[in-house]
């Protein structure tokens, strides 16, 4: 078989997320801030007669899985014939609003055009990723972004000042459909702007990047979620937390850090309270995973 690739699969948050309007193909227009976190699945990729995907959690079948719908669109399109052999081997939980399926994707697609020698460019398996899904394509570079369109169009920005979070999954699973459609019945046509973040510089500290944060669908998620909803009423004023906010269409909450030390006894903290999966994860910068 060769040689094994071994490659890392980064979570994300959402430090701004608007919700548009509907668009014709069904899907929500949105402007969204994403940022790389230090929460990783992990991808091994080995040349072989056929393309497999082995999983370290049973996530159905295998040709619904985004990795392996990355691989095969990949050999589709620039290898045909070629075969691999992938593992994933999951850390980030599955359904939190975390990217963990997104981002296993486009680790899938940096690896195989690695181990095949394809030589595409980051723009062009970003054109391609987005095909699989609406955030995959900001896992191609990672960092700070903004994404629009149905979160497929991918502008960098200039990395956030490197800050600890604590990553909450309450092991409860926010349903994506409802949670987007109790945001399109409430929103006022006077969408917010994300600005702060294209001027925010290297030196911003964490207490000035709190007030930017925002989430359009973090109301919408505690509404359809009653287990989001208890954890989060459980997680006010708690030492250390700058700011505490849902990520993406939920179901796991994030906890902006004063420092590393607090992120590390918060996580515990959480742990202890049995109120789920805690990670004191960090900021990651573009190009930190892979290059």
């Amino acid at each position: 078989m060769g040689p094994a690739l071994k490659i890392l699969a980064p979570a994300k948050v959402n430090w701004f997320l608007e919700v548009l309007h509907k668009r014709p193909d069904g899907f929500h227009a949105i402007e969204t801030v994403m940022q790389a976190i230090s929460l990783f699945d992990e991808i091994t990729v080995q040349n072989a007669p056929e393309l497999t995907l082995a999983c370290s959690i049973d996530l159905g079948p295998v040709e619904s899985n985004l990795a392996f719908r990355a691989a095969e669109l990949l050999r589709q399109r620039h290898a045909p014939g070629r075969g691999a052999r992938i593992t994933l081997t999951k850390r980030i939980p599955h359904g939190a609003g975390l990217g963990g399926g997104s981002s296993d994707a486009a680790a899938t697609m940096v690896a195989l055009n690695r181990l095949w020698g394809i030589g595409l460019s980051s723009t062009r398996m970003q054109e391609l990723v987005a095909e699989i899904g609406s955030d995959c394509a900001f896992f191609i570079e990672g960092g700070t972004s903004l994404c629009t369109g149905r979160g497929e169009i991918v502008e960098p920005l200039p990395d956030v000042p490197a800050v600890d979070l604590v990553i909450l999954y309450p092991s409860t699973v926010c349903p994506t459909g409802p949670v987007y459609a109790d945001a399109s019945s409430h929103l006022t046509g006077n969408p917010k702007k994300c600005y702060l973040f294209h001027v925010l510089k290297r030196d911003t500290n964490r207490t000035e990047l709190a007030p930017a944060i925002f989430n359009r669908l973090q109301e919408s998620a505690l509404r359809v979620s009653s287990g989001l909803r208890q954890a989060w009423s459980q997680t006010d004023r708690l030492p250390g937390v700058l700011a505490r906010f849902v990520s993406g269409s939920g179901s796991s909450i994030a906890f902006l850090m004063a420092d590393p030390e607090s992120a590390s006894s918060l996580a515990t903290s959480l742990k202890e309270m049995g109120l789920g999966q805690a990670f004191a994860v960090a900021s990651l910068p573009r190009g930190a995973v892979w290059g």
